[in-house]
């Protein structure tokens, strides 16, 4: 079920007292029957209305759980949203910054803490229902803070099926937002002072969407032809905010166990897939969190460094080693899926070394056979990690684009002597042009 994030709740006037003169007195006889003394709660709240007080009407109405009844049967989605939000412009009317912020999250808690049991129809209304409201609070806050806060709590709430990735847009607004791009965008917009506590409680919280979302598609026997794709499209999110919330990280000092099991995370996500978010990892091995596992899972991390820089030999190499072999039975990894992924990015290494690549030497490296040579080209090509041509007379392999796995002094240097000759061949081209006589050089 979809939790719209650009649904527009009704406004009431600038005064407590609403366009109906007794608007704000039916909308607490409204709330009443859920609190435990409905008449005791509308006595307290009347006195806060008649005396302009939106703090005093936004405590009581929070101490009573009395947004609670907004969650049952007889009201629709929309009427519970849109009671909801009335109780939220409230928070315009508190004088005191600190308190409006301070009654702002209570609010929202108010909603969230509400036990809802059960898988059946009748709580997935209800889960829709606090997420909605929720919803409702974040369009009407503009505190960056405020408005992280709330999105967790709204990922926290909403059904799975609300944070499919891998659809669409526009099938579900929810989702849509979770998009990389578009989550960080929003950020931006809404203030680069965010503190990277708040940030990690976010991303954690997509995380956990994302494992939800893994869980049901998991479970889904419907013969969804799309399943596949959105199964791919959650995992590479949830790689990918897991390595947002490793970035959080930033002093060795501030690890803990969090960062810790995250770093442990995104190690095993990127060894299983170093392909599709190679640009995203190829700098996980520097983030502390991830640096940290050198001491605590060594094997872990000796392999982690093979897939970010090493070659196929190296893996073997490790592999060969009784006291690491044991690291892929530890941690869930595919021998053989990790073999042919190390095969891939050997090639890699090698299109980043040469432009010019003999089949022997490809087929040596990854140690295949020489007619499977134009093969593993092809699923390099494909792979999008470099753009090649075969010329099947020389049996040679033309590189013509290649990512690079590592830029250090090697790489600097390599890319130096290729700067020189391209200024020397210019120079050439325009010596030669200037003895031709056809440009002037001054």
């Amino acid at each position: 079920m979809a939790t719209s994030l650009s649904q527009t709740p009704p406004h009431p006037s600038s005064t407590l007292v609403n366009i109906s003169d007794d608007a704000d007195l039916r909308l607490i006889r409204v709330l009443a029957p859920a609190t435990s003394s409905p008449s005791n709660f509308e006595a307290e709240c009347t006195s806060a209305i008649q005396g302009g007080d939106a703090a005093k009407l936004l405590r009581s109405v929070i101490a009573n759980g009395a947004v609670a009844g907004l969650l049952e049967d007889e009201f629709s989605l929309d009427e519970a949203v849109s009671a909801f939000s009335l109780l939220t412009v409230y928070l315009d009317r508190v004088d005191d910054a600190s308190v409006e912020k301070e009654l702002c999250a209570a609010l929202a808690e108010s909603v969230g803490k509400i036990e809802v049991t059960g898988d059946d129809e009748t709580a997935l209304v209800k889960r829709e229902k606090q997420s909605g409201m929720i919803a409702a609070l974040f369009n009407l806050r503009s505190d960056a803070v405020e408005k992280v806060r709330l999105l967790a709590q709204i990922i926290d709430l909403a059904d799975a099926t609300a944070l499919i990735q891998g659809q669409d847009r526009g099938v579900s607004p929810l989702a849509d937002m979770l998009d990389v791009a578009t989550l960080k965008a929003s950020l931006a917009l809404w203030g680069s002072d965010i503190p990277d506590e708040e940030l990690r409680a976010l991303y954690q919280a997509i995380v956990r969407g994302m494992d939800r979302v893994l869980a049901i598609l998991s479970k889904d026997t419907s013969g969804d032809k799309t399943k596949l794709k959105k199964v791919k499209a959650a995992n590479e999110c949830k790689q990918k905010y897991v390595l947002f919330i490793l970035a959080t990280y930033t002093e060795e000092s501030k690890l803990d166990s969090t960062a810790a099991k995250y770093a442990e995370e995104a190690s095993i996500g990127a060894i299983r897939d170093p392909i599709n978010l190679f640009s995203s990892q190829r700098q996980l091995t520097s983030l502390p969190a991830v640096v940290a596992l050198q001491k605590s899972k060594p094997a872990l991390h000796d392999l982690l460094k093979i897939f970010m820089d090493g070659k196929l030999q190296d893996y073997r190499d490790f592999t060969s080693m009784p006291d690491k072999n044991t690291v892929f039975a530890t941690f869930n990894l595919d021998e053989s899926e990790c073999a042919k992924n190390m095969c891939l990015l050997s090639l890699v290494s090698l299109a980043a070394e040469h432009e010019e690549i003999p089949y022997s030497v490809i087929s040596s490296t990854l140690e295949i056979k020489d007619d499977e040579v134009e093969q593993w080209v092809i699923t390099g090509v494909s792979s999008g990690l470099m753009e090649a041509k075969m010329d099947q007379l020389r049996k040679v392999v033309l590189v013509e684009r290649c990512v690079v796995r590592q830029f250090g002094s090697n790489e600097w240097a390599a890319l130096k002597v290729r700067l020189d000759a391209w200024k020397t061949n210019v120079k050439g081209v325009l010596d030669a042009l200037k003895n031709s006589g056809n440009v002037s050089v001054q």
